[in-house]
């Protein structure tokens, strides 16, 4: 009998320790995620924190959905879209191309009315301009870029204008030196991935 319990004792922290190691294996990746994501503090100068906390909570709970076609427009919006896209992709030029985010003065960028016309823009593509497709993807990834940007990440704000640059090219011809292929619509895979890894803080 002892040994049989001995047996049973063995097994069971044999167990134990299986699952406690499960747990922090597959487990604490979306913890450090969740944690680094937090992390990334709303400046105390921002014009609205209320706002930025929102942004915060969008970053944290991040999810992309699943659509057959690239881009589908709304009714009577594919010029205005591709307007706005076209815009934004320039705007963004001045700020990131060519090597400008590192010396962007983010604090008071984010104070003007171009870079709030930016957001809302963002908002508009996502909500009213696009349709249920690829691309919306790509509008919740500038969304979540903007708002790292807005703490003083240049990185972000290079992938923010990529994702305009990608789809300025493809959608209005622009010229561009090199596809970045970093949108859901029109991208790999793998860019795809980088990108989702950053925000998520990997």
């Amino acid at each position: 009998m002892s040994r049989k319990w001995l047996i049973l004792t063995v097994l069971t922290a044999v167990i134990t320790v299986c699952g406690v190691s499960y747990f922090y294996i597959f487990h604490q990746p979306n913890s450090e995620a969740t944690a680094h994501a937090e992390a990334r503090m709303i400046p105390s100068d921002h014009p609205d924190p209320e706002m930025m906390q929102e942004e915060a909570d969008f970053l944290v709970t991040l999810q992309y959905g699943e659509y057959e076609e690239e881009i589908v427009y709304q009714d009577g919006q594919e010029n205005k879209v591709k307007a706005i896209i076209s815009a934004q992709h320039s705007y963004l030029n001045t700020l990131a191309g060519w090597g400008r985010a590192e010396d962007l003065n983010v604090a008071a960028t984010m104070h003007t009315k171009e870079w709030k016309k930016l957001r809302a823009d963002i908002k508009w593509l996502h909500d009213e301009g696009l349709a249920d497709s690829r691309i919306k993807n790509d509008m919740k990834n500038a969304r979540a870029f903007m708002y790292v940007a807005e703490t003083g990440d240049s990185m972000s704000l290079r992938y923010l204008h990529r994702i305009f640059h990608d789809l300025d090219a493809t959608l209005n011809g622009a010229e561009v030196e090199k596809i970045w292929g970093v949108t859901h619509a029109f991208g790999t895979s793998s860019k795809q991935r980088t990108l989702h890894k950053y925000l998520q803080g990997n």
